[in-house]
């Protein structure tokens, strides 16, 4: 992933503008050659292990799906594999989503019977 490309991804990731992430890109570069901070301090500790289906990495996938141009159909109706990859997400986790929208759509046709 070259500059331009990492700017681009953190706009998506953080909302903000691009300029804006172009900003931060650059100040993370100046203090890491200032010697302020270590390279490897911005290298993100190991995650517990969760399992795939963990509530709140569904949570967290809904709502990345959310904010997602593709939106909540992709995540419901997509090539499992595209819908992993494009919201980085494990497979088994979009199938747990999955279960859960199912679930709360139901529930919505149930309600309005």
């Amino acid at each position: 992933m070259n500059e331009a490309d990492v700017v681009k991804e953190l706009a998506r990731r953080t909302s903000l503008p691009e300029e804006k992430a172009a900003e931060a890109l650059q100040a993370i570069h100046d203090l890491i050659n200032e010697g302020a901070v270590d390279r490897a301090s911005l290298t993100p500790p190991e995650p517990p292990a969760v399992a795939p289906d963990d509530p709140n990495l569904v949570e967290r996938l809904i709502a990345r799906a959310k904010k997602h141009p593709l939106g909540l159909e992709f995540l419901a109706s997509g090539l499992l594999a595209t819908v992993a990859i494009t919201l980085g997400a494990h497979a088994f986790t979009v199938e747990a989503a999955r279960r859960r929208l199912k679930r709360e759509e139901q529930a919505k046709e149930a309600e309005a019977k």
